[in-house]
């Protein structure tokens, strides 16, 4: 995540919409002597960095020259002001292509906080004050991008206090006949705290059990069993396969060079240990063997027959092959 630039604006009585500050200089507005392009035209966007009243005190984002741009105008009305209201926004400017859906919340909470500040003691209107902006946005922006965070003193009782938190995408749809793998070791992170409907199922998540089964083993209701199962996917704490059966057919992909080339990775070591069904593990060339030898065509029963002196776990070493090569 990159911010491009970020930029105080306001509503000037007698000149209209202006850009006062600027990070980095001459992004928005070029001065006469700059030898680069600004990143958009500034006045063909003014009326929706300042718009009218109507619009103001919301997010507002939309996209210009391959940018997107995020302000929240915020209108403040007092006798003190030309034409009895004030109209300004701290505008971040993201490529278009960014995720950006983490810098809203930022955008909101640094028009809010000068918001405050302006109606607690005037530090927008007043040009002493005032003239701290740049610094601070130039502070601010420097940190998002380098840090995603930001704790920066406006005066002694006031900080800007800003967090980018990563969006993590919606889970796949959970399904019946999905198989849950754990990812994380359940009895070191979980409480009585925990939903109860959670709590039951937990001890049935072995890669073994469908979400059907679980539910069923665990006297759970089917449909608050796929929501814990989603909710556990969502924060990473498992993985979902479909279910095994010795009617499946299989066979490798491309992502058996990553499995292979994972030397040193522990990945070798970690399959080894899973899939041996007696006490002496299986070296890594047998395993590699056992993998390519999956075909269209043949069908896991056919396939351990082929195989059974071996000596493999024939379940976990095809869980292993569909959580490793997906």
């Amino acid at each position: 995540m990159s911010i491009k630039c970020i930029f105080y604006s306001y509503f000037d009585a007698d000149k209209g919409p202006r850009v006062l500050y600027q990070v980095p200089e001459n992004s928005v507005v070029a001065g006469a002597d700059s030898p680069h392009p600004t990143l958009f035209s500034f006045d063909e966007i003014s009326d929706y960095i300042i718009p009218k009243q109507q619009l103001c005190d919301r997010l507002i984002t939309f996209c210009r020259n391959r940018y997107r741009i995020l302000g929240y105008p915020v209108c403040l009305e007092d006798g003190k002001y030309d034409r009895n209201e004030f109209i300004f926004n701290f505008v971040i400017v993201l490529d278009e292509a960014e995720e950006f859906s983490s810098y809203k919340p930022v955008v909101k909470k640094i028009a809010r906080l000068f918001k405050a500040l302006e109606e607690q003691a005037g530090f927008l209107w007043n040009e002493v004050t005032r003239s701290s902006v740049h610094t601070l946005i130039e502070q601010v922006m420097e940190d998002l991008n380098s840090y995603c965070e930001c704790m920066i003193p406006i005066n002694e009782s006031n900080t800007i206090n800003l967090k980018l938190f990563p969006v993590i995408p919606p889970p796949p749809a959970v399904k019946a006949y999905h198989v849950p793998i754990s990812t994380v070791r359940f009895e070191s992170i979980m409480d009585s705290n925990w939903d109860l409907t959670m709590q039951r199922i937990i001890p049935y998540i072995d890669g073994v059990n469908s979400v059907r089964r679980i539910a069923e083993l665990a006297d759970a209701d089917y449909t608050l069993t796929k929501k814990c199962v989603a909710e556990l996917l969502y924060y990473g704490c498992i993985i979902i396969v479909d279910v095994f059966r010795f009617a499946n057919t299989y066979a490798v992909n491309g992502e058996l060079n990553h499995f292979i080339n994972n030397v040193g990775g522990g990945l070798h070591e970690e399959c080894q240990l899973y899939i041996s069904s007696s006490g002496k593990l299986i070296d890594f060339p047998t395993i590699l063997e056992l993998y390519t030898s999956l075909r269209q065509g043949l069908t896991v029963a056919e396939w351990s027959l082929e195989n059974r002196d071996k000596l493999v776990d024939v379940d976990s070493g095809s869980t292993t092959g569909l959580v490793q090569s997906p």
